[in-house]
């Protein structure tokens, strides 16, 4: 039976930890049955509101005064999900602001097991960019409002049904086995993420990477000009669209962690400044240099993305 809850998170700040809405879809046995749209107070040690966000979603401070506690909303989203898997589009950054959530409200982790639209959608589709939006409108699925917890979890949800339907598979579980993807885990402790598994089943987002032409007649005055980037981890935009946007500012973008490396952006839901917190290859040659004195500066994938809007 084709069972699952998508979830989505809004943020008040760049402070993964600072939900201030979820969005959570009920679907059973392959049908839409259930879905709640609910604002709350983010964690006050990280709750302020940006205007950056405030302006992807619409939520202010003043809208969710009145609402219940980030904690009392994670209760209820939890017991609606109960032994289902969850289905989240960038599941490393709903993880990720779930965990730093809880950290802030001194909780435990919550329980489940979970899948990636993102993640699998790279392994089943081949597209410029695979975040929500593109992602929805190639297979159909209807998306007015995104950034509203709700819809975006809607989507989600149906991008998901549509992926099943054509791999013909009825269950969330028999579906990550056909896309060669594992389910993550989240539970108190610790967390296991959604990633490829299968050698067997080509990755669509893994195609040969090509160096752009780094843009030597930008401002340089910009954090990344004359740095070499490379990138760890699941990122929300493809690879090359990372790379050609580094290139773009006056950055070279490389593929494997070198003494030449000056910045290392690591996706994936990582939220700290420490490579060691990050199991991947890239990242521990990155530590390994940096005890021995090599200037690399660790990057989360939002701080990259708050990079690239200081040249909009």
């Amino acid at each position: 039976m084709l069972d699952f809850v998508a979830l989505d998170v809004e943020t008040a700040n760049a402070r993964r930890g600072s939900i201030c809405a979820l969005g959570l879809v009920v679907v059973e046995n392959g049908v839409i049955t259930q879905r709640h749209s609910w604002l709350c107070r983010p964690p006050e040690s990280i709750g302020h509101f940006d205007g950056f966000n405030v302006s992807l979603h619409g939520i202010t401070a003043k809208m969710v005064a009145g609402e219940p506690l980030f904690r009392e909303r994670l209760d209820h989203a939890v017991a609606i999900i109960g032994d289902r898997p969850v289905v989240m589009h960038n599941a490393g950054f709903d993880t990720c602001a779930i965990r730093q959530a809880c950290d802030a409200e001194g909780m435990r982790w919550p329980t489940f097991r979970y899948g990636c639209t993102l993640v699998w959608a790279r392994r089943e589709l081949e597209l410029v960019s695979y975040r929500l939006p593109p992602v929805a409108q190639v297979l159909g699925v209807p998306l007015d409002s995104h950034h509203d917890a709700a819809e975006d979890a809607e989507a989600c949800a149906r991008i998901f049904l549509a992926m099943a339907e054509k791999r013909g598979s009825a269950t969330v579980e028999e579906f990550a086995v056909a896309a060669g993807a594992s389910l993550g885990r989240l539970g108190p402790d610790g967390w296991r993420g959604c990633v490829s598994v299968s050698a067997s089943v080509p990755s669509r987002s893994r195609a040969e990477l090509v160096s752009p032409v780094v843009n030597t007649d930008s401002d340089a005055d910009h954090p990344l000009f004359g740095q070499v980037v490379v990138f760890t981890g699941a990122l929300s935009r493809r690879r090359q669209e990372a790379w050609d946007a580094v290139a773009l500012l006056g950055g070279t973008p490389e593929d494997s962690v070198t003494k030449r490396t000056t910045r290392l952006v690591i996706g994936g839901g990582f939220s700290g400044d420490d490579p060691a917190d990050y199991s991947t290859g890239k990242a521990a040659k990155a530590l390994r240099l940096r005890q021995k004195g090599h200037p690399i500066e660790v990057l989360t994938e939002v701080e990259f993305e708050s990079l690239l809007r200081l040249a909009s």
